[in-house]
């Protein structure tokens, strides 16, 4: 089974591979055979606010289209780009220490040339181009979706060692991490469950077709801020441009752009929990139309929060572009990790937790729970593997597409040894997954004030199961779905560019195969789906008021273990899977208002949500088939509503404000009590960063307080128990002093350390890290 396995993927590697080759090549020669360019040109100069130039800024010229240039200003702080064709183009700066800049939508006639200068400020709230919101680039103003920017530079200032770290602090996310560095963390958005939100890189989907749920919440440990640009967080259904998941959200990692000379840094830093991290990145351009970047990462814990619990990390990011002509893209990229961890046995209910009075009593460790203990042979080995190609032409000014293809491949192993009894006995379990996407969409703008995008996605996934000893009758099987998806969007700018309305639509149709479908169940078909999604924004240019509103379906595909499940049951074998299942539904609105003020330098929001699951995939009682008695069905789901607030804002030159305000009333549907507090959620989040810069010395202070919360803790026999988690609040403080060495290298040192306070609390029962120090070098040249 296991050679049939490989042999099958490889034959789909080389099929996937040599068809992108053709398409690439293909693509390539037409667009040099296409007319030839307009000859016109978007140029400027870049200064701060005393007038001094900027050398080095990074400019993105981004096309409506989705087509990007990118470009650094020269050292009298000078940008250029030519041969651009005719069609409105959005600029957008960033340089280290200043605020970023966009400009307004810029429309560029055939053969002309425009200027458009830009001044930098310490002191100002970013304004980033957004693309997560519609899949097309879009001013701050102009995105109609509740969205969060998160760049390269701000995480690299609050020293977070992982993505989920840097994430935290986001409004509406619920951050947990279940003990040391390398533990089980899952990020839920606006209330809703860990697997519902969308994971992309680039805008493609990454996922573990092997995971339970199908989704990236097992991957998520082990997701490193290596060679990103910035992060974009859509909060609320994304499922009409992004697809299955992205009921609560969507999180867009952005790989780094290179280009202009070659430049580069590392460093090394070390802590408490022999903590160890190395990073080695670089970026730069190749030729006058071609550019790299890269990012490697090395993350250790050799001793976790009970003195062993060893986890090693791995990760890279890498991206290539190519300008093959200033209207045709070509990009290819690269993400990975490969992790090792000590896992610890779960926590523990005692005989008190179950004769409480109280309904949900409060957790406390020792009395009604045991935290988590330690174990030293058991373990997991992950590996991530993503690669993307993708093709962008802007054929003319009224019509350009994108297609793209991306292979990830996950394989998990979890194990556990005879040193400590574990619930399941000494065990070796293999998981696989590998999901091949191809993306297809076009542009075709019908007016200004009009742009329609139409496409088609095709995914095919496949996962691989082995247990020793065998938990499943056909060990070593693989089970297949493939996917086939149209949408379709479309956005309009109305009222001198104040009124932006969005409309969109998605068709989900679906084909099974299984490695064990016996007799009636091999002509059983599964069910599609359709999904929607419209918004709306009006912008009062006077007072600076941006009045939002969006509503949506969100669905989830069943994934193939929900469909094709087997499990070892009280010793006997039971089919748990049911390829008959719909996929997941969802409907959600949501409503606020952005606010800026003092020319830019506070910007502030707030947000009503709702959310309610209409149909989901549970365990349930009886088998609707009839062919077992526990198994996956639909059922009713849950609701969640809550209001979200935040506040960026600049109040004086070096300092930066970012707060939040989360308030989520999530439950979940029982089938014999019907609505019931939700899980993990708590009724209040709150975070507040502050960084200060004064001179060569940069100061980060980052504070996150999460409310009390619900968990459920299992007994010895496998009873459940469920507890309320006291609140907590984890404040860490970071600062640092840069050294130029000389005009092209810069040496900056920093200390800090995380949970300052040395706050004692635990995430469903397993002890978190308290005060960890932290300090380090970094070199840039």
């Amino acid at each position: 089974m296991r050679d049939t396995y490989h042999v099958e993927t490889a034959r789909a590697v080389s099929r996937y591979l040599f068809g992108s080759l053709v398409l690439a090549f293909l693509f390539a020669f037409l667009a040099f055979t296409a007319q030839g360019q307009s000859g016109a040109s978007v140029s400027g100069s870049v200064t701060d606010e005393s007038g001094a130039k900027v050398p080095g800024a990074e400019v993105h010229l981004r096309a409506r289209s989705g087509v990007q240039l990118f470009g650094r200003t020269n050292q009298e702080g000078v940008y250029n780009f030519t041969g651009l064709g005719p069609g409105e183009y959005i600029l957008e700066v960033t340089a280290r220490g200043f605020a970023a800049n966009t400009s307004e939508p810029l429309l560029v006639e055939r053969g002309s040339s425009v200027t458009r200068d830009f001044q930098l400020s310490v002191a100002g709230v970013n304004e980033n181009v957004v693309v997560v919101a519609s899949g097309t680039p879009q001013r701050a103003d102009e995105v109609s979706k509740a969205t969060t920017v998160l760049n390269e530079q701000e995480i690299e200032t609050r020293r977070e060692l992982t993505l989920s770290e840097a994430l935290r602090g986001t409004p509406g996310l619920r951050v947990q991490q279940q003990g040391t560095p390398g533990a089980l963390t899952t990020l839920r958005l606006r209330g809703l469950r860990n697997y519902d939100t969308s994971i992309l890189l680039d805008g493609l989907r990454v996922r573990d077709a092997s995971e339970i749920r199908g989704s990236a919440a097992a991957l998520m440990p082990d997701l490193l801020p290596s060679g990103l640009e910035r992060v974009e967080i859509l909060r609320g259904s994304g499922s009409s441009i992004y697809g299955t998941n992205a009921i609560g959200g969507v999180i867009n990692l952005v790989p780094s752009a290179g280009t202009g000379r070659p430049r580069f840094e590392a460093s090394f830093e070390g802590g408490s929990l022999s903590l160890f991290r190395e990073r080695l990145q670089g970026s730069g351009g190749i030729g006058k139309r071609a550019g790299y970047s890269f990012g490697l990462t090395r993350l250790d814990v050799r001793r976790g929060v009970d003195g062993h619990d060893p986890y090693g990390n791995t990760s890279g990011g890498a991206r290539v572009q190519f300008e093959l002509t200033p209207d045709i893209n070509l990009a290819a990229n690269f993400y990975g990790t490969i992790s090792n961890a000590n896992v610890n046995n779960d926590p523990v209910a005692l005989p008190s937790a179950f004769t409480a009075t109280e309904r949900f009593p409060r957790a406390v460790d020792g009395v009604n729970f045991v935290s988590d203990s330690d174990d030293p042979d058991s373990g997991r080995r992950n590996r991530l593997l993503v690669g993307s190609l993708r093709y962008t032409q802007r054929v003319n000014d009224i019509f350009s597409y994108t297609v793209a293809y991306q292979r990830v491949s996950s394989h998990r192993r979890n194990y556990d040894g005879p040193l400590v009894d574990g619930p399941f006995g000494v065990f070796s379990s293999t998981n696989k997954g590998l999901t091949d996407t191809l993306d297809g969409r076009a542009n075709v703008r019908l007016g200004r004030a009009n742009l329609v995008t139409a496409g088609f996605e095709f995914e095919r996934e496949a996962f691989f199961q082995e247990s020793i000893p065998s938990f499943n009758v056909l060990n070593g099987t693989t089970d297949r779905q493939r996917t086939f998806a149209i949408f379709g969007q479309d956005q309009l700018v109305l009222l001198d560019d104040r009124l932006q309305i969005s409309v969109g639509v998605r068709g989900q149709f679906y084909r099974i195969s299984a490695a064990d479908r016996p007799g009636f169940l091999a002509a059983i078909k599964a069910e599609n789906s359709v999904t929607g999604d419209g918004s709306i924004a009006y912008f009062i240019r006077s007072t600076g008021t941006k009045l939002r509103a969006h509503v949506g379906n969100g669905f989830r595909a069943p994934s193939l273990f929900e469909r094709f499940g087997e499990a070892s049951i009280n010793g006997v074998f039971q089919r748990i899977g049911d390829p008959t299942l719909r996929a997941e539904l969802s409907i959600s609105a949501d409503g606020g208002f952005d606010q800026r003020l003092l020319d830019g330098r506070v910007l502030f929001g707030a947000t009503y949500f709702y959310t309610r699951l209409q149909r989901t995939i549970e365990s349930t009682f009886p088998d609707p088939l009839g062919l077992r008695v526990f198994a996956y069905a639909n059922r009713p789901g849950g609701l969640a509503r809550g209001i979200e607030t935040f506040l960026e804002a600049a109040p004086a030159r070096g300092a930066s404000v970012r707060a939040s305000y989360t308030y989520t009333n999530s439950d979940q549907f029982n089938p014999f009590a019907g609505l019931q507090p939700e899980y993990v959620i708590p009724h209040h989040l709150f975070a507040l960063n502050y960084t200060q810069r004064y001179r060569r010395l940069l100061f980060n202070f980052d504070l996150n307080r999460t409310g009390s919360y619900l968990a459920p803790i299992f007994g010895p026999t496998f009873n459940q128990a469920v507890l309320t988690f006291d609140g907590y609040t984890k404040a860490d403080l970071f600062g640092s002093y840069e050294y130029p060495v000389n005009e092209r290298m810069r040496l900056t040192l920093f200390l800090g350390a995380d949970n300052i306070f040395n706050q004692k609390y635990f995430e469903n029962g397993f002890r978190a890290p308290g005060a960890l120090g932290r300090g380090g070098v970094k070199m840039q040249f």
